[in-house]
């Protein structure tokens, strides 16, 4: 049986026990907790500090109701610290609580604490020249046999009180009697199960047991008419359940300046003590130590009453006791003056051999902890120290995420490469998207270039015709003939529907790309030389910045220069001939990419138009096709590149041309993804597309 449990469903791996357990027996094996039941001393720390009640003492409370509902002699023997737990009624009327449970007597552990004082007071008379600690916690005892075993030979070889009491109930009631001892200490269960405790107590049980035994039963304490303790009066015993109780049983002086003895409570000063006693530092004679800080803070003690507290109710019940209760005949000293208290402990050693420093250090460098820089010994994991921690990982002890700043750094390490990764996503699904619109695009450029082709076929012929004919009249009538100012209109118009059918077959016609190393620089300047030189551009400031050193593409000249013009062209047109266009190269993306912009001071172009700015037949102009752009952006999708504008309303326009630096080899090589892609994706948008502008 397992005296601790802790319950996976009511944990909540805050764990607090890992870092209260005091000797390191408690671990997180893959985000588990678990007891390494070698090093457990059951101070009960573990279910004092767990905020959830996930760790759970097993009593052997059915077995006790059982006995209780047999009919047999049994007696509660209770710890002295009970007024200040089962504090509800008289301590007299808990007395018979108790034995309308089915318990024959009631008596006193503190009984106990008499029998075994003066069993101390000769021992530590006898034998003045050695260092003696006191036997009385039984944590304490378990903490020296296991993890210090040199000093159990400096234990005091006399049971504890619990076990006194028992063995006078045995020899006043007979050794058929069986004694369940009621308490605030888990380490009294196990204490019960060796060869001492055997003999004297049955059953050990912890005040929550009688209290919910009372509640199941439908026995109210406070509705009880109060009943005397039986067994031997008790006496001084009642003070063991304070710190420093057991050096004022046995007779120490207890002057400030009295270094014969040493008090100290509480499991990291019981420890620090008996290290400076192993290591000689401490000479008293007699080192009074506790796990707990007195048994009145036990580990079932109530949570929500200060110590002091406690300490205030036990000592005004041990005032108001009535010390004149008369003794049975059977009660005295001569009837108990037989009983064997002297008792022996054997060391328990469980220490495991030091692992090479390499692998501490190999931990230490994967816990980032290495010393001496980055070590925090900040004790969150448990371990006194960083580098007791790793030990404890490379004896298989513990593991590294125990240690909450590295699951913190390895989690927040998660989530950075999270976030990047969700940033690489996001980058190429906004990849693809581009993608898809330029296929879109480029779909739709392509149906309407069928569409125009057919439209320009169909019309080149019967536009001819009216030019032809319309030239003729032209030329025969008379300057002065009344027709004559309307046949030079109808040539005029027919000469105009003729150019647009010429721009119609030019976009129509697929547009070859015969690319070559090219220096986008000199193509601009080629642009600029060629535009600035019309009637137009004579008022206009034309700004150049070209970086110097900007890499040679693989691109198609020729095409590059129209789409320069055009947009160029458009800019002058914007400002009416008045402002100041600059024209601007860089390297960006280091280096991977060239980025043109092209920005004028013109009217700027209202945000509605954007998005169809690039669209076949839309214009905002007077006299435009609306192919222009069109065309612009057949050529820049056809080099792999993107084109942007950027605009604000009186304050101009900026188109964004950024175009990849490439070489031959990568020019191929996007040229297949690129045919790839349109194959995949030509059933689900081409005839859509060409359905939607031919509908």
């Amino acid at each position: 049986m397992d005296i601790l449990s802790i319950s996976a469903a009511n944990c909540r791996k805050c764990y607090r026990c890992v870092r209260e357990c005091p000797t390191n027996a408690l671990k997180i094996d893959q985000g588990v907790v678990k007891r390494i039941w070698s090093r457990c001393i059951l101070c009960g720390l573990c279910y004092r500090h767990c905020p959830h009640e996930a760790v759970d003492a097993q009593t052997g409370v059915k077995h006790v109701l059982d006995l209780l509902d047999s009919g047999q002699k049994v007696v509660a023997c209770l710890d002295p610290t009970f007024p200040a737990v089962l504090d509800r009624g008289t301590p007299g009327q808990l007395v018979t609580a108790l034995k309308k449970l089915g318990f024959h007597e009631v008596w006193e552990a503190a009984v106990g604490g008499d029998l075994v004082t003066e069993p101390y007071r000769s021992w530590l008379a006898q034998h003045q020249q050695s260092s003696w600690i006191s036997s009385f916690c039984p944590s304490l005892v378990y903490y020296i046999q296991k993890f210090v075993p040199p000093l159990s030979g400096r234990l005091m070889p006399i049971v504890s009180p619990m076990i006194a009491c028992g063995k006078a109930v045995k020899r006043l009631l007979g050794a058929d009697t069986k004694a369940v001892f009621i308490g605030p200490c888990i380490s009294r269960i196990w204490e019960r199960m060796d060869r001492y405790g055997k003999e004297a107590i049955d059953y050990v049980l912890i005040y929550r047991d009688i209290t919910n035994i009372l509640k199941e039963r439908g026995i109210d304490r406070e509705e009880q008419d109060p009943s005397e303790f039986d067994g031997p009066r008790s006496g001084q015993g009642r003070i063991l359940s304070f710190s420093g109780g057991v050096s004022k049983c046995a007779g120490f002086d207890p002057d400030l300046l009295n270094l014969d003895y040493v008090v100290e409570a509480g499991a990291p000063e019981a420890i620090r003590a008996l290290k400076q006693l192993q290591e000689g530092k401490i000479r008293s004679r007699f080192l009074d130590l506790l796990f707990c800080r007195g048994c009145i803070n036990g580990p079932v003690t109530d949570k929500q009453i200060s110590g002091p507290s406690r300490k205030q109710i036990v000592v005004e019940f041990m005032k108001s006791q009535d010390m004149s209760r008369p003794t049975k005949k059977t009660e005295g000293p001569g009837a108990l003056s037989h009983l064997d208290f002297m008792r022996s402990f054997r060391p328990r050693d469980v220490a495991l051999p030091d692992p090479l420093e390499a692998e501490v250090d190999a931990v230490l460098a994967k816990l980032r902890k290495s010393y001496p820089d980055h070590n925090l010994d900040c004790g969150a994991c448990g371990y006194s120290s960083c580098r007791e921690k790793a030990k404890a990982v490379v004896l298989g002890l513990a593991e590294m995420e125990m240690c909450h700043h590295y699951l913190l750094e390895s989690q927040q390490g998660l989530y950075s490469q999270l976030e990047k990764s969700h940033q690489q996503l996001k980058s190429s699904h906004e990849q693809l998207e581009g993608a898809q619109r330029q296929l879109v695009q480029t779909e739709k450029m392509a149906s309407l270039g069928q569409l125009a082709a057919g439209v320009a076929h169909e019309l080149n012929n019967p536009i001819g015709t009216i030019m032809m004919f319309s030239r003729m009249i032209q030329r025969e009538m008379a300057q002065d003939a009344k027709w004559q100012k309307d046949i030079t209109l109808v040539v005029q118009e027919a000469d105009r529907a003729a150019k647009i059918i010429k721009d119609l077959l030019s976009f129509s016609r697929e547009t070859k790309v015969r690319p070559g190393q090219v220096n986008i620089n000199l193509v601009m300047e080629e642009a600029l030389s060629l535009l600035v030189k019309q009637s137009l551009f004579h008022n206009i400031d034309v700004v150049v910045l070209l970086d110097p050193t900007l890499p040679r593409t693989f691109a198609d000249s020729d095409l590059l220069k129209q789409v320069f013009f055009n947009i160029i062209l458009n800019g002058a047109q914007a400002m009416d001939g008045k402002g100041t266009l600059t024209v601007r190269t860089q390297n960006v993306d280091s280096g991977s990419a060239i980025e043109i912009r092209i920005q004028d001071t013109g009217k700027g172009i209202p945000e509605k138009h954007i998005p169809r700015l690039f669209d076949p037949f839309f214009t905002t102009k007077e006299k435009g096709t609306g192919l222009g752009l069109a065309l612009v952006y057949s050529i820049v999708s056809k080099h792999k590149g993107s084109i942007t504008v950027d605009s604000e309303l009186d304050k101009g326009a900026t188109f964004s041309i950024l175009l990849p630096v490439l070489n031959q080899e990568d020019w191929l090589k996007r040229e297949n993804q690129a045919e790839e892609l349109a194959t995949g994706l030509e059933g689900k948008y081409h005839e859509s597309q060409r359905k939607n502008l031919i509908g």
